[in-house]
C-alpha cells in the first residue's frame, strides 16, 4: 500500500527526515507531503509517532475529468463494499486546489447522494469514516483519512494564547534544530507563550509518542484496521517512554502572566509539567545565568506583528534577541521563525539553514542561526594629525575640536559613551554644535540672521563640515548636516524628509536608536544622559512614569534597571512609535512598557494610576489644540503639583527643562523637598554650556 502523508506546504523535507528517522520508507512529494511505502502498520506508526504529519491519507479512488465531473466520478470510483462496510456514519471533507473553483457543498452533496442505504452524513470527524476529497483542474482523488482531526491537535493544548504556534510547525522548528539528537539536552525559548515549543521538546526528548495524548482517530472506524495491532502500537508506545537525561534544562520566558498559565496547564495535561521551568520575564531582563551551561538551543517564535508600527517593533525586537544572545550565548544555537526575512537578517546571527513555509494563507520563514558577538566600536575622536589639509578659515574649527577632543578623551575612555558633544558654539564665526553618534558625527548650525549673505553662510557650512572629516579622519557619508532656527511648539520636533535610517549606540547597557537624516532632532538629548543613566540605577522593582517622553530613553534604561512597569506619555504618535522600537531593541515589549499618546497635563489630572518614579522633562513651549499652550516658566508649578498627586509616598520626582532662564516656583520648595541637582545632571561634554538645562530631585515631605 502507499499513503500520502501531508504537512504544512514547506515541511515536506522535515517529515521525511522525521519519518525516515522512524525506520518508515518515505519519499517527498511536493512541499505540503510525502509518499509512505508499507502496509497499515506503518500508516498507524504515523499517526502514532509523528509531530510534523497533518493527515495520513490512504488513495482509494481517482476521476480523470473537469472539476464538476469529480463527485460523481469519484462515487462510482470508490470501492464502498471494501472501504465502507458496516459504516453508519460518514464525514466527507472536499478541498478544491488553488485556481480551481467550486463550492464544496455541492460537491459533498453530490457525492453522498450515492452512499450506500443506512449511511448517515456527519459534520464532525469524531466517531465518523472520514473521507477527504481533493478536486483538481484535469484530475481529482479520494482518499480515507486515518487521521480523522488533524494531528497537529495532540489533545493537550486547550488554550492558544493570543497567538498559537501550530504544534506541527512548533515539532518542525525542532527537527530543524537538530532536537534532541545533534544538541545538550539544554532548550530556552524566551518568547514561550503557552508553551508549545517547550511542550513538543520535552515529548521528543523523553520518546514521548504525540498520539497517545489523543483516543479519536478515523482509522478506528475504517473497516481495514486491525483494531489489536492499534492497541499492541499504543501498547508499545507507552512502554517506549524515556526518563529525563541528566543535565535537561527546558526554560521557558514570557512577559503575560496569563498565557504562561495556560503554558503550566497544556504541559500539566501532556505529562511533562514537571520538567519545564516558566517564568514571567523579558528578554532584556535575561541574564547569563538563565543560559544554562556553555552550549544549547534557543527555539522560538517572537512576536511579528500585523500593524505596521507593530511590524517595526518586532523587527528591532528580533535585532535585540541577536544581541542577547551573542552576549550572554554566544556558543549556541538559534533556531528562529519569522513572517517577514528582514526581521531574521536584523537580528545579526549567521545563518545556517533556512526554509520558506506556508503556516495558513500566511507565508513564514524558518532560520537555524548561531549568534554573533559584536562589541561596540569607540567613538569617534579627533585624531591627532588632520587626514587632510583645510582651508585656512577652517584651520581654527580643526583646532578647536583638536583641543576639546584633547580635554574629553580620559573620561570617554573611562566611561565607554558612544554618543557624545564635541563641539558647541565655541568660535563665534562657526555657529554650530557638532555630536558625535559612535561613528557617525552630526553637524548642526543654528539658523544665521537674516542680515547674513546666505552664499557665506553656505560657504560656512562647506567649510565646518570640511573641518570635521579632517578632524575626523571621516568619509562624507559619516557626516550629516543639519540647520536649525528657534522653533516653537510641534516645530521642535519637525520631520525633514520621508526616510528611515536609524542607527544604533550604547549608552550603558542601553542600545537606543538614533536618526541623523529625518529629524531635526536626533532622538536623543546628549544633555540628559547622567539623569537616565541615575533612573536605570532607582528603577528596580518601581512602577516608573515619563512625561513628554520623546523617544522613550529614559523608560529604556527604566527597564533595564528593573521597572516593575513603565508608562510613557507623550503627544506625538511618530515619538511613541520610535519609543516603541526604542524598548523593542532593548528586548522588551508594550505589556509591561505602556505608550500613550495624550496631552501630558490632562493625562496627569485623570489618570488614577500611582508611580514610585517620575522623570518629567517639558518643552520650553508648545502648542495645544485642546487646552492652553503649555509655557514651562509659567506652568510648571501646577504640573509639579499635579505630578505630586500622582508619586507615592517615598517616590521620587526628577523635573526637567532647558529653559535658560527658568526659576523654580518658590512654592514648590515650600511644600516639597526640593534639591536642585543641575549641576551634578551636566555631563563633562556639556561643561562649556552649564545652563543647558536645569534639574531638580523632588520628594514629599517638608525641610526643617
Amino acid at each position: 500500500m502507499e499513503f500520502v502523508i501531508t504537512c504544512m506546504p514547506g515541511l515536506a523535507p522535515l517529515l521525511q527526515r522525521e519519518l525516515t528517522g522512524l525506520g518508515l520508507r518515505a519519499t517527498e512529494q511536493g512541499g505540503a507531503a510525502v509518499r509512505l511505502e508499507g502496509g497499515v502498520h506503518a500508516a498507524m506508526r504515523v499517526c502514532l509517532w509523528s509531530r510534523v504529519a497533518e493527515r495520513v491519507l490512504l488513495p482509494v479512488a481517482r476521476h480523470d475529468g473537469a472539476p464538476e465531473q469529480a463527485a460523481d466520478g469519484l462515487a462510482q470510483a470508490f470501492d464502498w463494499a471494501t472501504h465502507a462496510r458496516e459504516v453508519r456514519r460518514l464525514h466527507v471533507r472536499v478541498d478544491h486546489e488553488r485556481g480551481v473553483r467550486g463550492d464544496s457543498r455541492v460537491t459533498r452533496s453530490r457525492f453522498l447522494r450515492q452512499a450506500p442505504d443506512g449511511v448517515t452524513p456527519s459534520d464532525h470527524a469524531a466517531g465518523a469514516l472520514c473521507l477527504r476529497m481533493s478536486v483538481g483542474e484535469t484530475c481529482s482523488e479520494l482518499f480515507v483519512d486515518f487521521s480523522g482531526e488533524s494531528l497537529q491537535r495532540r489533545g493537550y493544548r486547550l488554550d492558544g494564547g493570543l497567538a498559537p504556534l501550530r504544534e506541527t510547525l512548533a515539532a518542525a522548528m525542532l527537527i530543524a534544530a537538530g532536537w534532541p539528537d545533534d544538541t545538550p539536552p539544554v532548550l530556552l525559548d524566551p518568547f514561550c507563550g503557552s508553551g508549545t515549543l517547550l511542550v513538543e521538546a520535552a515529548g521528543m526528548l523523553l520518546q514521548h509518542a504525540p498520539g497517545l495524548l489523543r483516543d479519536e482517530y478515523g482509522l478506528l472506524h475504517w473497516p481495514g484496521t486491525d483494531l489489536s495491532l492499534w492497541r499492541q502500537l499504543r501498547e508499545d508506545a507507552a512502554a517506549a517512554r524515556r526518563a529525563p537525561p541528566p543535565g535537561l534544562s527546558l526554560k521557558g520566558f514570557d512577559a503575560d502572566a496569563s498565557v504562561l498559565h495556560q503554558a503550566r496547564a497544556n504541559a500539566e495535561r501532556a505529562g511533562v509539567g514537571a520538567l519545564l521551568h516558566l517564568e514571567r520575564r523579558e528578554l532584556g531582563a535575561l541574564r547569563a545565568r538563565d543560559f544554562a551551561g556553555d552550549t544549547g538551543l534557543v527555539v522560538t517564535n517572537p512576536p511579528w506583528g500585523e500593524r505596521l508600527e507593530e511590524q517595526q517593533r518586532a523587527g528591532w525586537l528580533y535585532y535585540a534577541l541577536g544581541q542577547v544572545l551573542g552576549r550572554l550565548a554566544p556558543h549556541w544555537h538559534a533556531l528562529v521563525v519569522a513572517s517577514q526575512v528582514e526581521a531574521l537578517d536584523r537580528s545579526g546571527m549567521q545563518m545556517l539553514e533556512s526554509w520558506r513555509v506556508r503556516n495558513g494563507p500566511m507565508q513564514v520563514y524558518l532560520r537555524r542561526m548561531t549568534p554573533q558577538r559584536k562589541v561596540p566600536p569607540p567613538p569617534l575622536q579627533v585624531m591627532g594629525e588632520a587626514a587632510f589639509d583645510v582651508p585656512e578659515p577652517a584651520q581654527a574649527l580643526v583646532n578647536r575640536l583638536r583641543k576639546n577632543s584633547r580635554q574629553l578623551r580620559r573620561w570617554l575612555d573611562q566611561s565607554g559613551v558612544q554618543a557624545y558633544r564635541l563641539y558647541d558654539r565655541d568660535l563665534p564665526e562657526f555657529n554650530f554644535s557638532i555630536d558625535i553618534y559612535g561613528d557617525k558625527a552630526l553637524v548642526q548650525e543654528y539658523a544665521p540672521p537674516k542680515t547674513v549673505d546666505e552664499q557665506a553662510a553656505a560657504q560656512r557650512r562647506t567649510l565646518a563640515v570640511s573641518a570635521v572629516r579632517a578632524a575626523l579622519g571621516v568619509h562624507r557619508e559619516q557626516v550629516f548636516l543639519r540647520t536649525r532656527s528657534q522653533q516653537k511648539g510641534k516645530g521642535q520636533y519637525q520631520k525633514l524628509d520621508q526616510g528611515s535610517d536609524y542607527h544604533v549606540v550604547m549608552e550603558g547597557e542601553a542600545r537606543l536608536l538614533i536618526n541623523l537624516r529625518d529629524y531635526l532632532d536626533s532622538g536623543l538629548f546628549l544633555d540628559h544622559r547622567p539623569m537616565r543613566l541615575r533612573l536605570g540605577e532607582e528603577a528596580r522593582g518601581k512602577r516608573f512614569l515619563n512625561l513628554f517622553g520623546y523617544t522613550g530613553a529614559a523608560s529604556v534604561h527604566a527597564a533595564l534597571g528593573g521597572a516593575a512597569r513603565t508608562v510613557t506619555v507623550d503627544a506625538s504618535r511618530r515619538y511613541l512609535d520610535w519609543a516603541g522600537c526604542n524598548l523593542a531593541a532593548n528586548g522588551f515589549g508594550m505589556r509591561q512598557h505602556e505608550l500613550v499618546r495624550a496631552d501630558v497635563r490632562q493625562w496627569v489630572e485623570e489618570t488614577p494610576q500611582q508611580f514610585d518614579l517620575i522623570f518629567c522633562d517639558p518643552p520650553t513651549f508648545s502648542n495645544n489644540k485642546i487646552r492652553d499652550d503649555f509655557v514651562v516658566q509659567r506652568d510648571h508649578g501646577d504640573l509639579i503639583r499635579a505630578l505630586m498627586k500622582r508619586l507615592e509616598p517615598g517616590g521620587t520626582l526628577y523635573f526637567s527643562c532647558n529653559f535658560r532662564r527658568f526659576e523654580l516656583e518658590e512654592n514648590i520648595r515650600r511644600w516639597y523637598v526640593v534639591e536642585d541637582i543641575t549641576r551634578w545632571s551636566i555631563p563633562p561634554d556639556f561643561s562649556r554650556n552649564e545652563r543647558i538645562h536645569h534639574c531638580y530631585r523632588i520628594t514629599h515631605g517638608h525641610e526643617d
